[in-house]
């Protein structure tokens, strides 16, 4: 399965798309997870740019999105012999819910450099069919747990390392599925953290830049170090990787809200 068909993405005109977004990709404030828009921008930006290769994403979650048709509009910023910049517009109901800035380059361009495998962090991982899906929690309902089985495979006290499902199947896919491996592994350090505050810890940004690996892992790993929290805003840092290949890298803010 293609990760369009996943979507079920439809292309209307040039640089305008639909998407299917369920609710079974809702986290937990109500609206569809984060990582899942920024991957819709990397694969809107994939088509509109073919041939190249995903590199960096920037998105801006601006508001909620509710579960039902994405109506995307895609813009290339500027192609060049080996960079492409594409900025994705994501609306829900004709307002505006996600802005994403995605980063393209030529792979031809590209030196043919291998600093061989990255080793994870030091430190006693559970493996991957040992590790328990999260719980939902009683008071607040939580879809994405369902659909990408998230897994807790260790954790010390300022970092989590996730397990998170892929749900295509689809080879050249890896950056789409390293979005969304990251934004889930964001909450948990956070959370952890500040245990025992009345807060609400979405996070409105995410930031990614992909190291050029490929394949099609059924499961991604994501660890998420906390860096600093500072009036209100705690400031995390992913690794993603498949098995001890690195993937991804980004950074994320939390915004830690006053209970309502």
């Amino acid at each position: 399965m293609r990760f369009e068909q996943r979507f079920n993405a439809q292309r209307v005109d040039n640089g305008q798309w639909h998407y299917q977004l369920g609710e079974e990709l809702n986290g937990g404030f109500g609206g569809t997870n984060g990582g899942v828009l920024a991957a819709v921008c990397v694969n809107v930006a994939r088509n509109l740019a073919p041939g190249r290769r995903p590199i960096g994403v920037d998105a801006r979650f601006i508001r909620g999105f509710r579960p039902g048709s994405a109506s995307v509009i895609a813009t290339v910023l500027y192609s060049g012999r080996t960079l492409c910049t594409v900025s994705v517009d994501i609306f829900n109901d004709d307002k505006l819910t996600t802005r994403g800035t995605v980063s393209l380059v030529n792979p031809d361009a590209l030196e043919n450099i291998d600093a061989g495998d990255v080793q994870p962090a030091a430190g006693e991982l559970k493996i991957y069919e040992e590790a328990r899906i999260w719980r939902e929690p009683a008071a607040q309902k939580i879809p994405l747990i369902e659909t990408f089985k998230p897994r807790q495979l260790g954790n010390s006290a300022v970092s989590t390392t996730t397990a998170v499902d892929t749900i295509w199947d689809e080879p050249g896919a890896l950056e789409e599925a390293s979005c969304i491996a990251a934004d889930i592994s964001v909450g948990p350090p956070v959370a952890a953290a500040l245990a025992g505050r009345s807060l609400a810890m979405p996070n409105p940004d995410i930031s990614l830049r992909f190291v050029g690996a490929e394949g099609a892992p059924a499961w991604l790993v994501s660890t998420c170090h906390l860096e600093s929290v500072n009036a209100g805003i705690a400031t995390t840092r992913m690794q993603v990787r498949d098995g001890n290949i690195l993937v991804a890298i980004g950074v994320s803010t939390t915004t830690c809200l006053k209970a309502s």
